[in-house]
């Protein structure tokens, strides 16, 4: 998982757009719906200007004390309908198809933040959108689906997979069990290896503290290493190739050679097309995972 350093822009950015938003439905107190106006409840006309401000950028753990909060007003079916209309199809809906494009920018996040395999813009009807997924689901969490940090840049693959899954503990413990991309151990608690009996089958795996449990259920929960498995017969195996197929040097020998007349970022970026600094990796997908097998092969050469 890449850790996100949310940059001010994207926060003003985000907070101009939704605070606007929010400020419209406290003051009308009602959403449209099928074209007729559907009047909000005044307990949650009350509960949103009370707690607006958090709502916006509240940090993850303040999001779920809200969301609990929530769960404990007494609403009909009705009004929880409404609500989450409100939200969702209202909110977030519209927050997605004008402005994420331009909020993913200012934030300048530009692959997955959980797989950093793809970039974050997808094709949507002959136009570009961001792909953001909510870390708290939009579905049992409705009432975040507008916050800054429960907005996660993402490929269409790893939304998927969080989809309808919980981590283990439920997303009621979440913030306790598994990182959060804005928590600052993201990258440093795992690094990528490999097993390699023979050339057909080569294997990634993942290393980590093994007494801590945190990061074992984050990329349990995220997939990690099944994801980065399905790709070991190319993206492993060209790494590996370059270490010994020509001499047991050659991958040294290559990347010196480029360090002759350049900088080591941009001799990785010339030959492998990745981002070796952790704060760049986004920039490019595979960058982490290259960047810990290239360490692993070089301790090797001789």
């Amino acid at each position: 998982m890449i850790n996100i350093i949310p940059t001010k822009e994207a926060i003003d950015f985000h907070e101009s757009k939704i605070s606007i938003f929010f400020e419209k439905i406290i003051s009308d107190g009602y959403i449209l719906r099928n074209r007729k106006q559907k009047k909000l409840p005044d307990t949650f006309i009350r509960f949103l200007s009370d707690y607006k401000e958090d709502l916006i950028s509240g940090t993850p753990q303040r999001l779920q004390e809200i969301n609990e909060e929530f769960k404990k007003k007494h609403f009909s079916n009705y009004h929880k309908d409404l609500i989450k209309s409100t939200f969702i199809q209202t909110g977030y809906t519209n927050f997605q198809k004008n402005h994420a494009k331009e909020f993913l920018s200012k934030l300048n996040i530009d692959s997955c933040v959980y797989c950093n395999r793809n970039y974050t813009l997808d094709i949507v009807k002959n136009r570009t959108r961001a792909e953001l997924d909510h870390w708290f689901p939009k579905e049992s969490h409705y009432v975040l689906a507008l916050s800054f940090y429960n907005l996660i840049p993402s490929c269409h693959s790893c939304n998927h997979i969080k989809h309808n899954n919980s981590p283990e503990g439920g997303w009621e413990n979440a913030i306790i069990n598994i990182n959060h991309p804005y928590s600052k151990d993201t990258n440093q608690s795992f690094t990528f290896n490999y097993i390699l009996k023979d050339l057909k089958t080569p294997k990634t795996i993942t290393r980590y503290n093994e007494t801590n449990l945190k990061v074992k259920k984050t990329l349990d929960f995220n997939k990690t290493r099944e994801i980065y498995d399905t790709h070991s017969d190319r993206e492993l195996i060209d790494l590996y190739n370059l270490r010994y197929k020509y001499s047991d040097n050659y991958l040294k020998i290559l990347i010196d050679s480029f360090q002759n007349f350049t900088t080591k970022h941009e001799a990785y970026k010339l030959l492998f097309g990745i981002e070796v600094e952790e704060k760049d990796y986004h920039k490019r997908p595979f960058s982490k995972f290259k960047k810990d097998i290239i360490d692993e092969l070089l301790k090797n050469t001789y």
